[in-house]
């Protein structure tokens, strides 16, 4: 995904920076933001993993693949930017006003937050662009990203303050404005990751897309109940009860109903008639199943796993 790239390749250039700016100066903004970088590669790289993992097909033990793993890995970042982005951060910050001290600032400051306010803004740019629902990585890189872009100029504002004031409070402020800022961030991720690991529903409108496809194959009559749950934001499962049009199932098999009928001349050959053509519906229906199947899976791509089945 490009934006994970993108994201992982940014935040690990502005958090070598911030740190070198940060123990050179000794602010607890700058260090708060370094901190915050370097969880967001962390977490970022973590995504990555659980994209990769979720991209391994079917097996015996996982026969509809590994595609909510990556909610588990998302999981697994969502928390590391609580306890250690967030957590981390705001300690720094309160340890910083219970022990003030004058921070040095100078031009590289400036500079490595110009810059690193360019990089996390692209980043922020690209994540914006691939915005889709269901995707949480996605949605990580773009929250994690806006935080970015807002704990730097938040980072300038205390460091503005307390250059401007002599007050080295200001910047311990920011430093806990920002954990804050991580701490919302990470429980909004564990909730929305949380609920596509216990199967959340598709959004509404692939399910009305769906559902007309459905309603547009031939044999079927009435929907009688549709489920659609999201594997991966590139992959749905459906689950679809239907009923079928029975005369067109009889009009498929006339010609070997009317040389059924010829043979007819007494009772027992009707049972054996009846018999003969209860397994032939039974086959017949079975293979219109699949057939339905396979059509709707070339008509809608993003339907990975289908299952139909006659009420």
């Amino acid at each position: 995904m490009k934006s994970v790239k993108v994201a992982i390749t940014a935040n690990s250039l502005v958090c070598v920076l911030k740190f070198v700016v940060a123990f050179m100066g000794g602010s607890a903004a700058m260090l708060a933001e370094a901190i915050h970088s370097l969880a967001d590669t962390a977490n970022q790289a973590l995504l990555w993993v659980g994209i990769r993992r979720s991209e391994i097909g079917p097996s015996r033990e996982f026969p509809f693949g590994r595609g909510q793993e990556r909610f588990v890995w998302g999981l697994i970042s969502a928390c590391g930017i609580f306890f250690v982005g967030a957590g981390v951060t705001i300690y720094h910050g309160i340890h910083g006003l219970l022990n003030p001290h004058m921070p040095e600032i100078n031009m590289w400051t400036v500079a490595v937050l110009v810059f690193a306010l360019f990089a996390e803004g692209y980043s922020f740019v690209v994540a914006l662009k691939e915005k889709r629902e269901g995707d949480t990585a996605n949605l990580a890189v773009l929250m994690e990203d806006g935080a970015a872009v807002f704990g730097i100029f938040l980072a300038a504002a205390a460091i503005a303050l307390t250059k401007w004031t002599g007050e080295p409070y200001w910047d311990s402020i920011g430093s806990i404005i920002v954990g804050i800022v991580l701490a919302i961030i990470a429980i909004v991720l564990i909730r929305e990751n949380l609920l596509y690991l216990i199967e959340k529903a598709s959004p509404e409108e692939l399910q009305a897309e769906v559902r007309r496809e459905i309603e547009h194959l031939p044999l079927v009559e009435h929907i009688k109940d549709i489920r659609m749950i999201v594997l991966t934001p590139e992959a749905h499962h459906i689950r679809a009860e239907v009923e079928l049009n029975g005369y067109l199932l009889v009009r498929e098999m006339e010609d070997s109903l009317r040389e059924d009928y010829r043979t007819i001349h007494n009772f027992g050959d009707f049972l054996q008639f009846c018999a003969s053509f209860a397994n032939r519906v039974t086959r017949t229906v079975g293979a219109k199943i699949d057939e339905m199947e396979e059509e709707l899976r070339k008509r809608v791509p993003y339907l990975k796993h289908v299952d139909i089945k006659p009420s």
